[in-house]
């Protein structure tokens, strides 16, 4: 844990140089994605974009479109509404979906913030990894994230994890190499106390 402590401080101290840098918070369900980006927003002043919100409708959810690695994920929009104008120095302008109405919701625009974190699942196809500054990588162990599942979803929401969502991920760690070189890599960030975390890097 002192090591992921360690990483993580000297991960803040770079991006805190950086000007309007870019971070995508990647890693399997249930690994802690959404904690770690949430605490790493408090600290480096930064907005948190989810690739949830950026899932594709139900009427492109074939069979072809889901075999395409992190095809679940309309990158071409994240890349086209957030990242693109964000590395333009331009207001980022975006629209959430809303999975269960299948629709676009009004757009809405990014608050003003120092940093930006894309944060889950798919954020490292080509098109988005190529535009971040640092990309966390998650690799919390499968039995913690299984023993989260089952405590948070209901067991039709768990049966559909296990047979859809968790394969689509595997397929795309194994397509794009993931984690990859260019990742840093933590095991129990999702795990860290935010008491902890703050007390190292603050």
């Amino acid at each position: 844990m002192d090591d992921e402590l360690l990483i993580l401080r000297d991960a803040v101290r770079k991006i805190r140089e950086m000007e309007r840098p870019l971070i995508t918070v990647d890693g399997p369900c249930a690994s802690g994605k959404t904690t770690l980006a949430s605490r790493l927003a408090e600290m480096l002043d930064a907005a948190v974009i989810h690739t949830d919100d950026f899932v594709i409708p139900h009427a492109l959810k074939t069979e072809e479109r889901l075999a395409v690695p992190g095809g679940n994920c309309d990158s071409r929009r994240l890349f086209r509404e957030v990242c693109a104008p964000w590395r333009a120095g331009l207001p980022v302008l975006f629209s959430r979906y809303d999975c269960r109405a299948d629709r676009l919701l009004s757009p809405e625009r990014l608050p003003e913030c120092r940093a930006l974190i894309l944060e889950g699942s798919y954020c490292n196809v080509p098109a988005l990894r190529d535009t971040a500054d640092i990309r966390f990588f998650l690799a919390t162990a499968p039995e913690i994230r299984e023993a989260r599942l089952i405590a948070r979803e209901s067991p039709e929401s768990l049966a559909m994890f296990r047979k859809r969502w968790i394969p689509l991920e595997d397929a795309y760690f194994a397509a794009f190499g993931l984690p990859d070189a260019g990742c840093i890599v933590l095991r129990e960030a999702g795990s860290l106390k935010a008491e902890d975390l703050f007390a190292i890097i603050d």
